[in-house]
């Protein structure tokens, strides 16, 4: 479920460490140049975010259960979220995805191979798209000559939602080993007089390869990425959808009237936490 058109190729993954243009008068412009304006100042205010505030929900996205006349859906309420390349995800109202047709479109083979003891377990993904908006005339580009051909008018950062079987989680759909890991987890297991000091330690140790890439390698998985999920998506939730048994066919029976909340794991995620939200807890 997502809410993309035509969607266009956003330049700030491949942006290992973008360049400003530089402008004089009598200097031809193109495209490029307009491209790398833009995709400067996105990235130096990704990188920022991203190391600032690390990658998760902002506010919402929460993932409920919904039956409507019979139908039962897995709804995401609007909400921020914050990616791994420091860019800003928005849902600005819910979306929603039926459940029986998203079963269907699957095989058999794959429903069984993540269907546990508490039922087929997926895991709800969220991540950026950008999204070409409108049409307006260009020249056309490669091998062509064209002077009719369109363009999008506009980009828009839009989202997609992507519900993934995790067969690898079936068998305990709680370990922690398949769920997102908080980035200062190990502070949690010291007293409080000794966290500051492990905190500085852990910033001047805290530059990521795995973000920096300065051999312009893919983007690495977290463990709670499957195989085929985009590794800069954000993890929202882990779903567990009831079943009856197998169909003679081998087809896992979804008891889908029994899709509640409590099937909904909203809480694994990673979240990026407003500072006046830690100054309300402690008090400050």
């Amino acid at each position: 479920m997502d809410n993309t058109g035509f969607v266009a190729i956003d330049p700030l993954p491949a942006a290992l460490r973008p360049d400003r243009p530089y402008y004089d008068t009598g200097v031809l412009l193109d495209r490029e140049d307009f491209t790398d304006e833009q995709t400067y100042h996105r990235s130096r205010l990704a990188r920022g975010l991203g190391y600032l505030s690390g990658s998760g929900t902002l506010a919402g996205l929460k993932a409920t259960a919904r039956q409507d006349g019979g139908v039962t859906e897995l709804a995401v309420g609007g909400g921020l979220a914050l990616d791994r390349f420091g860019r800003l995800i928005e849902v600005p109202r819910a979306w929603c995805l039926r459940l029986g047709p998203w079963a269907n479109a699957h095989s058999a083979d794959a429903l069984r191979n993540a269907l546990g003891a508490q039922g087929v377990v997926a895991d709800l993904y969220l991540r950026f798209v950008a999204s070409g908006r409108g049409r307006t005339p260009a020249f056309a580009h490669g091998a062509f000559d064209a002077t009719d051909a369109l363009v999008p008018a506009r980009v828009r950062d839009a989202f997609r939602l992507e519900l993934v079987l995790r067969p690898e989680a079936k068998d305990d759909p709680a370990a922690p080993n398949h769920l997102p890991r908080q980035r200062f987890a190990d502070l949690r297991a010291l007293a409080p007089a000794e966290r500051v000091d492990a905190a500085r330690a852990h910033l001047l140790d805290a530059w990521d390869l795995a973000l920096a890439r300065p051999d312009g390698a893919p983007l690495a998985r977290l463990q709670e990425h499957g195989v085929t999920v985009d590794p800069s998506a954000v993890f929202l939730a882990r779903v567990r959808i009831p079943s009856t048994g197998l169909a003679p066919d081998g087809r896992p029976l979804l008891d889908l009237p029994a899709f509640a909340d409590a099937s909904i794991d909203n809480e694994s995620r990673a979240f990026v936490v407003p500072t006046d939200l830690l100054a309300a807890i402690f008090g400050a």
